[in-house]
């Protein structure tokens, strides 16, 4: 979820235990459920490590406490609210961050640093709009209205949300199924992986011993069309395809050539390899002066968009070492050294 509706989350299931309550309790619970996300610094000092470390150590159950205790201190002054009473606010937005992490797509790693394993539902992408309004309403409502009923009214709509993509995300992963009977290699692995804007899209993955097959899908079959559509976000939705005309495409294993394998086993990649779910070779740029291998997860490759997460390594001539850099986001080549 964004930082936003992390933030008003908090405030949300503040007014669902306790009713109306006074700004500086909403203050510290907001700032609480929005404290998580303050890992996003990492990408600006080390991308690489930010792969692997957002949505780790201020995400964490058993670190928890830790953070509860850090923000109440300066909070709980500053607020005018006693320590003990200030913690427990903490905990519950740091609490209600967490949980709001652990049903998306990218997930958290909840046992931090007893366990590196990320938890995710999958059940919404990253950022998801319709959640954001309802939570946005159900504050505002709680303001001018009964804020108990409000938040239990708001907490409900999510849940009933959450719950039909989660049968949707179902629907979709027999689609995918069917591709793997059709081929004949029941062993093969199936995800269906929620997208943003609509709760009807879905990327369908299935796994192959050289990469991965791709499609996505449209399951009311409503937005199929010409992918030249203007804007942008028309061109997106018109990348998904009903039921029954899926597109299939092959994603090759970053292992998948000679030079892309020498590139993915870079001591110096560790850190992308450690993160990727669904690795895949992205492509290779040769040329006379470097040669660069590029690579990115299928977890956050949206259609007629860039990939998200897009790191590779480049060398200027054999025998030379391999430098790790990363794409930009939204960019076409724009790349930073790590």
């Amino acid at each position: 979820m964004d930082t936003l509706t992390h933030a008003l989350s908090g405030v949300l299931v503040l007014n669902a235990a306790r009713g109306r309550v006074d700004r500086p309790r909403l203050l510290a619970v907001a700032v609480a459920a929005a404290f998580p996300d303050l890992d996003y610094l990492l990408i600006l000092v080390d991308p690489l490590a930010f792969l692997n470390l957002h949505r780790g150590p201020t995400h964490s159950l058993v670190l928890l406490p830790l953070w509860a205790g850090l923000l109440s201190l300066p909070l709980a002054p500053l607020l005018g609210i006693r320590w003990r009473e200030c913690f427990a606010l903490c905990a519950l937005g740091l609490l209600v961050h967490i949980a709001g992490d652990w049903v998306t797509l990218y997930g958290t790693k909840l046992w931090y640093p007893l366990s590196d394993r990320a938890f995710a539902l999958r059940a919404s992408f990253d950022v998801n709009p319709w959640i954001a309004v309802v939570v946005v309403l159900a504050v505002l409502l709680g303001h001018w209205w009964r804020a108990r009923a409000s938040a239990f009214l708001g907490l409900g709509l999510i849940a009933l949300l959450l719950s039909a993509q989660n049968w949707l995300g179902s629907q979709a992963t027999r689609l995918a199924v069917q591709r793997v009977d059709e081929q004949g290699n029941g062993s093969a692995r199936v995800l269906a992986l929620p997208q943003p804007l609509s709760p009807f899209h879905w990327a369908l993955v299935v796994g192959r011993g050289d990469g991965y097959e791709m499609a996505y899908v449209d399951l009311l079959g409503l937005w199929s069309g010409d992918a030249s559509l203007r804007p942008w976000v028309a061109r997106m939705f018109a990348a998904y395809r009903a039921p029954g005309d899926l597109e299939w495409r092959l994603y090759p294993a970053p292992s998948q050539t000679p030079l892309s394998a020498e590139a993915w086993a870079q001591p110096r990649f560790a850190g992308f390899r450690r993160f990727a779910e669904l690795p895949v070779l992205l492509g290779v740029d040769p040329s006379p002066q470097e040669c660069c291998v590029w690579f990115t997860d299928l977890r956050h490759l949206l259609p007629t968009l860039p990939a998200s997460f897009r790191y590779g390594l480049c060398k200027t001539g054999d025998g030379t070492p391999w430098r790790p850099y990363r794409l930009r986001y939204f960019t076409a080549g724009v790349r930073q050294a790590l």
